[in-house]
């Protein structure tokens, strides 16, 4: 995955586009609306959002981008569209996550009690957490399927793609074997890992509907498509 990601071609019109967005340019924004917003929309909508969910989501994504200057994280390692509809599903995984855990002020006190509920959910609050609940998924996601790949062909594909060993070097520690065999082991291992994660996000957030693409494209802007830019 690192090889993919360190051949994608900078995106230079894109890393333009982007700058002029943080300048507050006018027609770029009218751009941003008329083709980033719907991919945002698209995207959300296949992922299980209503419009109106969408449309709020949308909304938190633009004070992210603007307000927050989260775009500054884009580096034009990968598409634009690629990073915002990223960002979308990280919000919308934020929003259910935040509204699965709404609870009604009247549960929160009892009734013969004169205590303010706001002042008791503010004491229980616990503190922020440092990732970004997407970025958390996604690293159990991709934990949990390394744990579930072949052990002998994640060894082989991690050899080649982090230790940049040549595969005629890894057909002499596999015993002489040839080329093909190597080859067939590092597909098999790159499949297994996508098939695992797939199916660990789909258990734990059917909702989320991300795409293998969608990850990847995650991952060739680094953390901080995900993240967000370092404070």
């Amino acid at each position: 995955m690192s090889s993919a990601s360190a051949s994608a071609p900078f995106q230079a019109a894109d890393y333009e586009f982007a700058q002029d967005l943080l300048d507050g340019d006018r027609t770029a924004w009218g751009r941003f609306d008329q083709e980033l917003k719907p991919a945002m929309l698209s995207k959300l909508l296949a992922s299980g959002a209503t419009n109106a969910d969408a449309q709020e989501v949308i909304g938190i994504v633009m004070e992210k981008l603007w307000a927050q200057k989260k775009l500054a994280a884009y580096t034009g390692s990968g598409p634009l569209v690629g990073f915002v509809r990223t960002m979308a599903a990280n919000a919308w995984l934020e929003y259910l996550r935040k509204h699965r855990r709404m609870v009604p002020a009247t549960n929160l006190t009892s009734e013969d009690s004169d205590a303010d509920p706001l002042e008791n959910l503010s004491r229980d609050e616990r503190p922020a957490p440092q990732e970004s609940p997407l970025a958390h998924l996604l690293k159990d996601a991709l934990l949990h399927a390394l744990a579930q790949t072949d052990a002998e062909a994640l060894l082989i594909l991690r050899l080649s793609l982090l230790q940049e060993v040549r595969q005629r070097d890894l057909c002499q520690l596999w015993g002489g074997c040839h080329e093909g065999t190597i080859s067939r082991k590092k597909t098999e291992a790159m499949e297994q890992i996508r098939d695992a994660t797939l199916a660990y996000l789909a258990e734990r957030e059917p909702s989320l509907q991300i795409s293998w693409q969608d990850l990847l494209e995650a991952c060739g802007d680094g953390a901080e498509a995900i993240l967000g830019p370092s404070e």
